[in-house]
């Protein structure tokens, strides 16, 4: 990405096959956060998805939140990567018996979120594609594993599109510009934010939201936009600096 204008649909990612999904091809990580098998967003999630690979840990939670079921052997990720010091020797071997290539990379260097990015790299130059990348789970769990995750989404911002998906919330990153958010409300909202992380601070106009801001300077310690609530079906966002938007999610 880079400054200019930008449109967004990002409830597209939560189409189901019936409604003819037809967006930008993503690759799903799943990283180590509890997955509940009832949860719409995670089966919309991965119906869509072109390319799924599992996060070291994130094998063992694919594995657990369908375990004894006969919709196990529908759920098989292509790969498995990470230094595996997390995937348990019992789902190693169930998904090999199943066709998925388990991946170690020993780096200690790099997280395992990041080698799954190389990893995506790869099959990018070998087929000639560029993905976005969706990841699950990413800012659950321990603080400070949910901030690296956000490090990267700054640093891969000109590289690619990366959506943060959790059970309640969809994340994303809107780079200094203007952006103009096409929302689904029946999927989306009405709770949002918008929040400046890693900036000294973001200067906002926004329209399509209850409270609106007007060149507003936000920052930690001076002002955020939380807990706001969608009111139009599209939402412009002009900000000065990088910012997160983040949506609930009602499915």
């Amino acid at each position: 990405m880079s400054t200019g204008n930008f449109r967004w649909s990002n409830s597209r990612l939560l189409k189901s096959s019936d409604d003819c999904y037809s967006g930008h091809p993503y690759a799903l990580i799943i990283l180590n956060q509890p997955i509940s098998r009832r949860n719409k967003v995670f089966h919309r999630i991965w119906e869509n998805a072109h390319l799924k690979i599992c996060a070291d840990g994130g094998g063992n939670q694919l594995y657990e939140a369908f375990k004894d079921t006969d919709r196990q052997k529908v759920y098989i990720p292509h790969y498995i990567r990470g230094d595996l010091d997390s995937l348990r020797d019992d789902v190693r071997k169930f998904y090999i018996s199943q066709g998925t290539e388990i991946q170690r990379d020993a780096d200690q260097d790099s997280t395992d979120f990041m080698k799954c990015i190389e990893l995506i790299r790869k099959k990018e130059q070998e087929f000639s594609i560029k993905y976005d990348v969706v990841a699950l789970g990413a800012l659950g769990g321990r603080v400070d594993q949910a901030m690296s995750i956000i490090h990267y989404m700054y640093k891969l911002k000109s590289e690619r599109i990366i959506y943060f998906l959790s059970d309640q919330s969809m994340t994303i990153l809107l780079d200094k510009g203007t952006h103009q958010i096409q929302c689904d409300r029946a999927i989306e909202g009405p709770t949002c934010g918008i929040i400046p992380i890693g900036i000294e601070k973001a200067v906002v106009t926004t329209t399509g939201l209850r409270w609106n801001l007007l060149n507003s300077s936000t920052s930690f310690g001076e002002m955020i936009s939380t807990s706001n609530h969608l009111i139009e079906d599209v939402v412009t966002i002009e900000t000065d600096s990088p910012v997160l938007w983040t949506v609930e999610l009602k499915i």
